[in-house]
């Protein structure tokens, strides 16, 4: 399988930092680094333990299959050049109006994932027409929070989910297409 053969945008969305893009094939070896952190392992909703056939399915499959409309979830590489190695992922999900994302570890703390959310919710904002975009993460994922608030999401508290068919605390925020919500709380301490 080609690259060109792979569905996805055919034109990058250009951030300060990052240009969001299509998956390539020769992203999977770094899917596959990110996804076996305990990090990863810990917050993400994918398999446990990730292997490479994982990685393979996600780009091969499920980001092209997104592309097509066959889900709703359209999943952009996160780089820092176009030509530049997988730094991350970035997802939106059209039913929930939701953003997910993860970083390789070697692109984290420079600020990468806040401009990849500040883009894709502008994207989301500007090409989708969403009236807003959500946000959240497990109690504890400290960095995700951080992300979701320096990319201008709005909290609103906690509320019960399930995490791997577990109850677990989860944080909740929300960055509207105009204005500020009236039920918007102060973000938590985030050290």
């Amino acid at each position: 399988m080609t690259a060109g053969s792979l569905a996805g945008p055919s034109l990058p969305v250009v951030g300060g930092k990052v240009l969001l893009t299509a998956l390539r094939e020769a992203d999977i070896d770094r899917v596959v680094e990110a996804c076996t952190t305990p990090e990863a392992e810990r917050w993400l909703e994918t398999p446990v333990p990730y292997r490479r056939e994982d990685a393979e399915s996600f780009v091969r499959e499920f980001a092209p299959a997104g592309w097509r409309g066959e889900h709703d979830e359209r999943v952009w590489a996160i780089r820092e050049s176009l030509g530049g190695p997988l730094a991350g992922v970035i997802g939106l999900r059209e039913g929930s109006r939701e953003v997910g994302f993860w970083l390789h570890p070697a692109a984290q703390g420079r600020g990468l994932m806040a401009d990849a959310v500040r883009t894709a919710v502008g994207h989301a904002d500007g090409c989708l027409t969403w009236p807003e975009v959500r946000w959240a993460c497990y109690d504890g994922n400290v960095a995700s929070m951080r992300v979701a608030r320096a990319a201008g999401f709005h909290y609103l508290g906690t509320r019960a989910g399930l995490h791997r068919g577990v109850p677990e605390l989860q944080h909740h925020a929300v960055r509207p297409a105009h204005g500020e919500p009236a039920d918007a709380l102060p973000w938590p301490d985030l050290g």
